[in-house]
């Protein structure tokens, strides 16, 4: 769809973004997140609800989910709602939390460990006994191209699974993780993907091993405008921002086996960095200064590709 020339998308913003502010800064919460992606011309919110209390989502009871649904109703703001984790009884409990706080997609992965064939197996499994409690809620489940699994195997499990409320998240730069290009990645995972995260990367190689590390939107080598370019000739309107500056992961391939295409240079002027061994204060500091540049870069770049941000 064009208005004027551009093409339309929405743009979601992921908690992750702003980690260290929800962790260590008093007083900002889930609401007041909410609010500030509302500020910052966000068209939806995607809500990490990992681990104790649900994480970012800020509280587990049926008042609180209930608040949340009010002020992303208030705040005209769609919503996604993260989760790890396949098991049907994790993704039942999961599912119903992305409905009471009016969530239409939950994002997870797989947390199996073993044969490549076995995992994949299991996985195929868990989503097929899922599904139909998610389209009973009207939620999509998007299984995310994590640090486990290259495009393919993610289309495998798709066309397996085979339910329209079963698809794929994109991430921009998981499959480096496991040694594979980004762009072959999409090409194999593009007819499934519903959401995708938008990020940045380096590949960086020290005395502790190789990683991928995250930077600034637009300080990486991540082929960020063909890539969603790609996604949008593909039919895909939903995209989510992700601030991923001081994360890092380890490439679990051997260094010899990573392709040679530019994603994976190591000529840039990043060094290792990891958040959370940075005082709060620093780290909530560093981190906005970080979001400020991802997102300005961002805005500028859809601008030049002629895309503009819109709600659904």
């Amino acid at each position: 769809m064009r208005a004027g020339g551009s093409r339309i998308i929405s743009m979601h913003i992921h908690s992750f973004s702003l980690r260290f502010r929800l962790k260590h800064q008093p007083g900002f919460d889930v609401f007041s997140y909410i609010d500030l992606a509302a500020a910052e011309g966000f068209t939806g919110v995607n809500i990490s609800a990992n681990g104790a209390g649900y994480r970012d989502l800020g509280g587990m009871t049926e008042s609180h989910f209930a608040r949340v649904r009010t002020h992303l109703a208030d705040a005209s703001m769609r919503c996604e709602i993260d989760t790890s984790d396949t098991r049907p009884e994790n993704m039942a409990m999961m599912l119903g939390v992305a409905a009471a706080v009016g969530a239409d997609r939950l994002r997870t992965y797989t947390k199996y460990e073993g044969a490549l064939n076995d995992v994949i197996e299991w996985t195929i499994n868990d989503l097929r006994a899922i599904a139909p409690m998610a389209a009973d809620l009207g939620i999509i489940v998007v299984l995310e191209n994590h640090e486990d699994f290259q495009g393919a195997v993610i289309a495998r499990i798709l066309e397996a699974v085979d339910h329209p409320n079963v698809r794929a998240l994109y991430d921009y730069g998981n499959s480096q993780m496991v040694g594979e290009d980004p762009l072959d990645a999409l090409g194999a995972m593009l007819p499934f993907v519903t959401t995708v995260h938008m990020k940045d990367h380096v590949l960086i190689t020290d005395t502790h091993g190789t990683i991928v590390q995250g930077v600034p939107m637009g300080e990486g080598l991540l082929p960020i405008a063909e890539q969603t370019q790609m996604l949008y000739a593909g039919g895909h309107r939903r995209f989510c921002f992700e601030n991923v500056w001081a994360y890092f992961a380890p490439v679990i391939v051997p260094i010899d086996n990573l392709p040679r295409s530019a994603s994976f240079s190591r000529e840039h002027d990043h060094a290792r960095l990891d958040g959370r061994n940075l005082d709060p204060a620093t780290a909530v500091e560093l981190e906005w200064a970080a979001f400020r540049s991802a997102w300005d870069w961002l805005r500028a770049d859809l601008t030049q590709h002629g895309f503009t941000i819109a709600a659904e």
